[in-house]
C-alpha cells in the first residue's frame, strides 16, 4: 500500500483538532483511501473525492457528511474546496441532480428551434441557445453574466467551462442531436467578425444571406475564442435592432435571468425581422415610373392664390418699417452705452 506524502499528512493533522470523532474518522477515511489509490488528499481535486465517493458506499447522509468534512479541512488550509464542484454536487443533492436534469430535457427541445439566420432573430437566437445551455450546467445567473470570453474552452465534442471548478458539457447529457459545441461556435462566430468588421449591417447581411463564415475556433482543449477582444465579456447587451456596444458592459444578471426565464416560459419575445434602407446596388435594373393621383383644379384656383398673396402683401406693408425702427432703437442704446463707458475714470 502506498503511504501518503509526509507533509500532507503533517498538514492535515494540523485540521483535525477542528474536526468532531466522527468527521476525524471520515476524514482519515478519505487520507487513507487516497494512499491506497496515490492520490493527494490535501489539496484533493474533485475527481478524487468523486472517485472516493463511489468506491465507498454508504447512505446519503454519510456521504454528505465525509463530503463536508472535507470541504472543512480544505478551507482550514486555505485550499479550494472540492466539494464545492458540480459534480459532487450533484451526487449529495439528489434534488438538484433531478432539476438540472429536468432543465436539460427542456433546453434540449428549445434549442434546436431557435433560429441561427435572419436579422435580428438569428442574432438573438444563437445568443439566447448559449445562455440556455450554461444555465442547464448548473451555474448561476451571477456566474453566467460573469463569463469572459476566455472562460469557455473544449475538447473535442465536450464544452468545459472554466474556473476553479471546471464544468463539462458532454453531448451525452442531451436529448438528440445537440452538440454543446456547436451551439457555442455559433455565437463564437458573431463575435469573430464583430471583432473583424464591426458593422451590424454587414452582420445583418450575412445572417440575412446565411453566409456568416463559420467560427474559427481551435478544434483543441485549449480553443477559444478568436479576436482581438477575446478577453472581453462572453455576452453583452443587444437592442431591439441587433445593434451591439463595442466595448460595451457585460449582459447583467438580471437580464440573463429574464431571457433565460422566458424561453423556459414559453414566453420570449419573437424578434420579427426588421426590414433595411437598400443599397444602390440592391434594386432592381428594370426601371418603373412612379404613378401619381389625378389633382383635377377648379376654374378660380388661380384667382384665389393670387387674392391670397395681395392680401398678405397689404397685412405685411408695416413689418419692414417696424424693423427698420427696433434696428434704430437698438443703434441707440448701443450708442449711449459707449458713451458712459468711455465717460467712466481711469482706475
Amino acid at each position: 500500500m502506498a503511504t501518503l506524502n509526509t507533509e500532507t499528512t503533517s498538514t492535515s493533522t494540523d485540521f483535525e483538532h477542528a474536526l468532531g470523532v466522527k468527521d476525524r474518522f471520515g476524514w482519515e477515511l478519505f487520507s487513507d483511501w487516497c494512499a491506497a489509490a496515490d492520490r493527494t488528499a490535501l489539496p484533493a481535486d474533485p475527481v478524487t473525492l468523486a472517485q472516493f465517493i463511489a468506491e465507498n458506499p454508504a447512505a446519503h447522509s454519510t456521504q454528505r457528511r465525509r463530503i463536508t468534512t472535507v470541504n472543512t479541512v480544505h478551507r482550514a488550509g486555505g485550499h479550494p474546496v472540492p466539494g464545492r464542484a458540480d459534480t459532487i454536487r450533484r451526487i449529495v443533492n439528489t434534488s438538484r441532480t433531478d432539476r438540472l436534469s429536468r432543465l436539460e430535457s427542456v433546453v434540449s427541445e428549445i434549442i434546436p428551434r431557435l433560429p441561427v439566420f435572419g436579422w435580428p432573430c438569428g442574432l438573438f437566437g444563437r445568443r439566447d441557445a448559449l445562455l440556455l445551455l450554461l444555465a442547464s450546467s448548473g451555474l448561476r445567473f451571477e456566474q453566467i453574466s460573469a463569463l469572459r470570453r476566455t472562460s469557455i474552452h473544449f475538447d473535442g465534442q465536450s464544452l468545459i467551462v472554466g474556473g476553479v471548478h471546471p464544468i463539462r458539457l458532454d453531448p451525452a447529457t442531451y436529448r438528440g442531436s445537440m452538440s454543446p459545441v456547436g451551439v457555442y461556435r455559433r455565437w463564437a462566430a458573431i463575435l469573430e467578425f464583430l471583432d473583424r468588421t464591426p458593422s451590424t449591417r454587414l452582420l445583418a447581411e450575412h445572417l440575412d444571406a446565411h453566409t456568416l463564415p463559420t467560427s474559427e475556433v481551435a478544434s483543441g482543449a485549449t480553443g477559444t475564442v478568436a479576436g482581438g477582444k477575446q478577453s472581453g465579456p462572453l455576452f453583452t447587451p443587444i437592442d431591439r435592432w441587433g445593434h451591439t456596444p463595442i466595448a460595451g458592459p457585460a449582459l447583467s444578471p438580471q437580464s440573463v435571468a429574464s431571457i433565460i426565464t422566458a424561453h423556459l416560459e414559453n414566453q420570449a419575445p419573437p424578434h420579427r425581422s426588421y426590414s433595411r434602407r437598400p443599397r444602390s446596388g440592391d434594386t432592381s435594373d428594370v426601371y418603373e415610373s412612379e404613378i401619381f393621383p389625378e389633382i383635377v383644379l377648379d376654374d378660380t384656383y388661380y384667382e384665389s392664390g393670387l387674392e391670397a398673396r395681395r392680401a398678405a402683401h397689404t397685412a405685411l406693408t408695416d413689418v419692414t418699417a417696424a424693423l427698420d425702427d427696433v434696428e434704430g432703437r437698438a443703434d441707440e442704446i448701443l450708442r449711449k452705452l459707449l458713451a458712459v463707458l468711455d465717460t467712466e475714470p481711469s482706475p
